[in-house]
């Protein structure tokens, strides 16, 4: 059996790639599946728009994942039943000052010279695309390719196809592990609040709670918590208020099936603290007005926070542990875990079967940053 630390999207599309081959999988989580960073995500399957030329090495992964979307949403949707939103209206990212134009212009020849498939559009042809926005848009980036989802429909999707699978798949919710237990410096089983289970293999997608797990050593996977403030408005039904997700700088307004518009999202370390703060509402609401005014009239109907676990590079942590025999890791993916799911399953999956993890992985591996 491989138990699972982490009900979120990774742990939930490990478990269903794992079952499928075969595995016996119990995955456990310390709350509700899927209720942290991943219900708290905005479901944006993209990686490009905002990456950091320090990124650039990550590119050739977020592709892969990217390009297998398709299958992944088709196959899901086919398997659960079920609508997880996935949409293909692309992403435009706008500037409406001559410093944003300039640093905007930095990253659209740092894009193209990275072969991804963005344009260069005037404020004048933004608005062709998206006639609500307003008229201090200058120019921008439009990136035909991205695609996005519902992620909460995704979650529920997996955890429906798994919960068909019964006999293979086992839940344990609202149980946290508190200890990795080792003999000889190989996995044994895990300690609870309330029991010891053993296992010889265990898979951690703890997120933003990893090192909280006793025996599992920072220095081998160091991940902290960066909060990210989201607020949900309603457009009235009938209306196209926007089709398009939309980004300025580090605020996005993401339109959903459901006439839901996501606006988010703060970067904020402040440990566990998972509050909702005035200055971090107020910046969100106040940039996304500035780009599409139309969004004061609009209803709030929801805003939450959610702890992205991140890693000292921002680049996820796969593959087995150097110290500990059967623990393997697929943690750390800090904004990327939507769009890693299909990526971060299948390496884990190959693993299973081949014994090895793949070449894509040499710059995500644990233990990575010890000098």
């Amino acid at each position: 059996m491989v138990l699972i630390i982490g009900g979120g999207i990774i742990g939930l599309s490990i478990a269903w790639r794992l079952t499928g081959i075969g595995k016996k999988v119990l995955i456990i989580d310390k709350s509700n599946f899927g209720k942290e960073a991943s219900w708290a995500a905005a479901g944006m399957l993209s990686g490009r728009l905002d990456l950091k030329p320090s990124e650039k090495s990550l590119l050739p992964i977020f592709e892969k994942s990217h390009y297998a979307w398709p299958k992944f949403a088709k196959e899901l949707e086919n398997k659960s039943g079920k609508s997880i939103g996935y949409r293909k209206e692309g992403t435009l990212m706008v500037a409406c000052d001559i410093n944003e134009e300039n640093k905007l212009k930095k990253n659209y020849n740092f894009l193209k010279k990275n072969g991804i498939n963005v344009f260069w559009l005037s404020g004048n042809k933004i608005r062709q695309k998206e006639p609500y926005v307003s008229s201090n848009v200058l120019s921008g980036i439009f990136s035909p390719g991205d695609h996005h989802v519902n992620n909460r429909y995704t979650i529920d999707a997996l955890i429906t196809i798994l919960k068909k699978n019964k006999n293979n798949c086992i839940f344990k919710e609202n149980t946290e592990v508190t200890k990795i237990i080792t003999e000889k410096n190989k996995v044994v089983g895990v300690k609870t609040k309330n029991e010891i289970i053993k296992t010889k293999e265990i898979i951690v997608c703890s997120g933003a709670w990893t090192n909280k797990i006793k025996n599992i050593q920072i220095k081998e996977v160091p991940i902290r918590p960066v909060k990210g403030q989201m607020i949900c408005l309603k457009i009235p039904k009938g209306n196209t208020v926007l089709k398009h997700i939309l980004w300025r700088e580090n605020v996005y307004l993401v339109p959903r099936d459901n006439y839901d518009l996501i606006i988010g999202a703060t970067e904020e370390e402040m440990g566990f603290d998972k509050s909702l703060t005035a200055g971090g509402i107020y910046n969100l609401l106040k940039i996304g007005r500035e780009i599409l005014p139309v969004i004061e009239d609009l209803s709030i109907i929801e805003s939450w926070s959610g702890l992205r676990p991140t890693t000292r590079d921002e680049a996820p942590i796969i593959g087995p542990s150097k110290k500990i025999k059967g623990l393997i890791y697929a943690t750390g993916h800090h904004r990327n875990g939507i769009l890693l799911a299909p990526f971060t399953s299948s390496v884990i999956k190959n693993y299973y079967l081949n014994g090895k993890i793949e070449n894509d992985c040499d710059k995500l591996k644990p233990g990575r940053f010890v000098v």
